[in-house]
């Protein structure tokens, strides 16, 4: 069924199995368009700190999830198909902060449960993606509280 037969080790059933393929999708998914939005407040920045800021956090989401694509294709044997993206762009910079911080909280909780449910061995790949998700956060809040005192 998979090609490194996790389930046959006792840990990964294949009803875990489709459930983990189905939180990468939605991580990866969540990932891609939080790049995009990211690069549209680069764009929306009115200094360097944020733009800094804002820089380092896409570069991150990058990474996150090029890695999240070669794991999918490692437990999948294929490479993730997502849908196109469901969002719209928000009108003002406060505003995109605002959504990201949404959505950030919302991607906490799904890499939470990849983290639960992804096996053993990609743990330590998962739960440092939660920790940068948490730092993004801090990060969001910082720059929306910042954007409100000019």
């Amino acid at each position: 069924m998979y090609p490194n037969s996790y389930h046959s080790y006792g840990g990964t059933s294949a009803r875990q199995m489709e459930a983990v393929l189905r939180l990468l999708r939605q991580v990866i998914g969540r990932e891609s368009q939080d790049e995009v939005l990211l690069d549209y407040v680069i764009g929306m920045s009115r200094d360097e700190t944020a733009e800094r800021l804002i820089y380092g956090m896409r570069t991150e989401e990058r990474s996150q999830c090029d890695t999240l694509r070669q794991i999918y294709k490692q437990l999948s044997g294929t490479s993730v198909k997502l849908e196109e993206p469901d969002f719209s762009i928000p009108d003002s910079y406060q505003d995109a902060i605002g959504f990201l911080l949404e959505r950030k909280s919302r991607t906490v909780q799904l890499y939470t449960y990849l983290y639960m449910y992804v096996p053993n061995q990609y743990q330590p790949v998962i739960f440092p993606f939660i920790s940068d998700e948490h730092l993004h956060l801090h990060k969001l809040n910082y720059l929306l509280i910042r954007s409100m005192g000019t």
